[in-house]
């Protein structure tokens, strides 16, 4: 497997809603691309922070004559975690999705054996763009790092 990209960085609370992408050459024949993704940390410790944050999200989203039990039972919104995801496009298009809440992931897309999510099928010569969809940063920073390889071999065998 060959390192096409290494990329990363770190994200803040004003980085949520946002999207990052990044775009990636294929030239040449690929069997397979994987992608590891993996994010840090995934959930806010700080339980002070947590309960400032819920009760200005509960009193800013509920009814007054709702927001005050609410509030009383704030830790039943706890642990607060961030949350970013990938999505994958070809050439050609959409090729797949992975929108899971693991804050370290690994996917693969391949002819005919791609991670759930992802389409199976030739992989295409082109710009293939990858982006991270910034859903939720809650803690003050967050450091994510991408890496994608790509397998030159058209029948790679996995290995365990």
């Amino acid at each position: 497997m060959n390192e096409l990209l290494v990329a990363g960085g770190t994200l803040t609370p004003l980085s949520s809603k946002t999207h990052i992408t990044y775009q990636l050459p294929i030239i040449g024949q690929l069997a397979s691309l994987e992608l590891e993704f993996r994010y840090s940390p995934k959930v806010l410790v700080d339980q002070e922070a947590a309960q400032s944050l819920i009760i200005e999200a509960i009193e800013r989203y509920n009814e007054p004559s709702h927001a005050e039990l609410q509030k009383q039972q704030w830790e039943r919104y706890t642990p607060l975690q961030n949350l970013l995801t990938l999505s994958v496009d070809d050439p050609n298009g959409f090729r797949g999705s992975a929108h899971r809440h693991s804050p370290e992931q690994k996917y693969k897309i391949a002819g005919l054996a791609s991670s759930p999510g992802f389409i199976n099928g030739e992989l295409p010569e082109g710009l293939w763009r990858i982006t991270i969809s910034v859903h939720c940063v809650i803690t003050p920073d967050c450091s994510y790092q991408l890496t994608v390889r790509g397998g030159s071999q058209l029948y790679e065998m996995d290995t365990v």
